[in-house]
Formats: structure tokens, sequence, C-alpha cells
């Protein structure tokens, strides 16, 4: 059973600034004006939190209760609403989800949690794909998972060790070529032969 323990915060109807813009910006810039109501939150998922931290952070850190509703796990929607969720690809900086884990350790300093963070739209009538065209960024973000992950703790690979090329600068070009083609580099032949040419020159 996974332990991360999932909230969807979504601004009250008079802050909804967001969902208003974005549904403009579908009905007048991408022509669909059979979108009758957009809706945006913001789903946090969070892992290696106590569940007295994680109540506090619910009423301070996700949200705030003047001017948002928070729904722990789910939240609810019409039966022909569509909706799908964006997070940021491996690697971005996710600004939400670290300023949400520094507030956390406010409320308890010796608990470290890990979060992230998405985007969720639910979109009530017009075509799905080019909403979601127009909503993911595909330098930066991706599409989620709808599925709760088993663990947001990220495992990485312990990396091969590295490669040691015994009398690369005096190789000749023959078989220099044969390690070239061995290896799949990006670079060109001639950009190889240009790094064995500078560490032939080095003492």
């Amino acid at each position: 059973m996974s332990n991360v323990k999932r909230v969807y915060v979504e601004k009250k109807p008079e802050f909804a600034v967001a969902a208003k813009g974005l549904r403009h910006e579908i009905r007048h810039y991408l022509g669909l004006q059979d979108v009758t109501n957009v809706r945006v939150l913001i789903r946090y998922d969070a892992e290696n939190i106590s569940e007295e931290t994680f109540e506090k952070a619910c009423n301070g850190v996700f949200a705030e209760p003047p001017v948002d509703f928070l729904y722990k796990e789910e939240f609810p929607k019409n039966e022909t609403d569509k909706s799908f969720s964006v997070e940021f690809l491996p690697g971005q900086f996710d600004q939400r989800a670290d300023s949400a884990e520094q507030c956390i350790r406010f409320i308890k300093e010796d608990e470290t949690p890990v979060i992230r963070t998405a985007v969720t739209y639910v979109i009530e009538g017009g075509e799905l794909q080019a909403i979601k065209n127009h909503c993911i960024n595909p330098v930066d973000s991706r599409e989620a998972a709808a599925e709760k992950p088993e663990t947001l703790v990220t495992v990485f690979d312990e990396p091969a060790d590295v490669k040691i090329f015994d009398g690369f600068k005096d190789m000749p070009e023959a078989e220099l070529k044969e390690l070239y083609d061995s290896l799949g580099l990006a670079m060109t032949f001639k950009d190889f032969l240009h790094i064995q040419n500078y560490y032939a020159g080095e003492e």
C-alpha cells in the first residue's frame, strides 16, 4: 500500500483567476466555443510526513482556507468532465514543491517530507487533445499519471565505471574509426579525431 498522501487544492470561484483565464484562451484562441467550464487544481503528493504534520499542512501550506477548497485523495467532478494533470519533467526545478517542503519543516523540523506537485485541469466540453497541446509545454513538462505512485523517493542506478582506452592518443586511424563506430557517439568522426589530436599534443 502506498504511503503517499494526495490532496487537490482549488481556488474558490471568486478567486479562480487562472481557471477563468484558461477558459478564455481555450474559447477564443483555440476556437473551442463548446468549452463551458474550466477548473484548475494544484495536486500535491506528500511522503515522509506524519499524520499530525500533514493535517497542519493541509490548512496553511497546501491551501489557504479563506480562498481555497482542499480535497483529500479525490475531488468532485461531473461524469461528463474530462481531466488530465501536468507535471515538470524529471530534473526541472519545482518551485511549488520546494516551498511546500520548506514550510513543512517549519511545522516539524525533524521531518524530511518529499513533495511532488502537478496541475490538474478539469474541462467540460471541447476537444481534449487540443487543450492538452495548449497546456503542456514539452520543453519542461509532461502529462502526469493519474494513479498515485507507491513512493516519491527516486532511486538512481549505480553509474557504470568510466571507460579507459589505453593508447588512445597513438591509435591508428583505422583502429580509431573502429572504436568510434563501437561507441555510438553523437559527435562526428572528425570531432573524434580532433579529440585524439588534442591529447596527442599534451605532455
